[in-house]
């Protein structure tokens, strides 16, 4: 495929996901208001940018889909950068214990929208072949 058309796709794409997840998010929020049950809106808001990582990594891995080889999962990738990032994501959110970073690191919406990225990025950005 073309590297202009497949920038223009990739960027359309996260376009629009992003406007897909404002209106989610709205809705998930609303509703988690008005049942007073907010588990699934920290679910929600916990994961909800790990696709935009993904569509990031995406050329990468459709470039190397031609190749040939086998698939092979690069534990570095795992260890160093994926591994963090769904710590910092689960805990103490999902998994009720204290965290070992500082609250302002945890708690702060910025920190937690670029740490989904970075995990989504890392997932798919794990894989090559050999």
């Amino acid at each position: 495929m073309n590297r202009k058309k497949l920038v223009i796709m990739q960027s359309l794409s996260i376009f629009g996901y992003l406007i897909f997840t404002s209106f989610a998010t709205v809705k998930v929020q609303g509703t988690a208001l008005m049942t007073e049950n907010f588990y699934f809106y920290i679910i929600f808001s916990q994961f909800v940018y790990v696709p935009v990582g993904i569509l990031l990594a995406l050329p990468e891995l459709l470039r190397q889909w031609e190749e040939e080889g086998q698939w092979k999962w690069k534990k570095r990738y795992g260890l160093f950068f994926l591994f963090p990032t769904l710590y910092m994501m689960l805990v103490p959110y999902v998994i009720p214990v204290d965290s070992l970073f500082p609250n302002l690191l945890i708690t702060n919406p910025s920190v937690s929208s670029v740490i989904q990225v970075l995990c989504g990025y890392f997932l798919i950005k794990g894989f090559e072949k050999e």
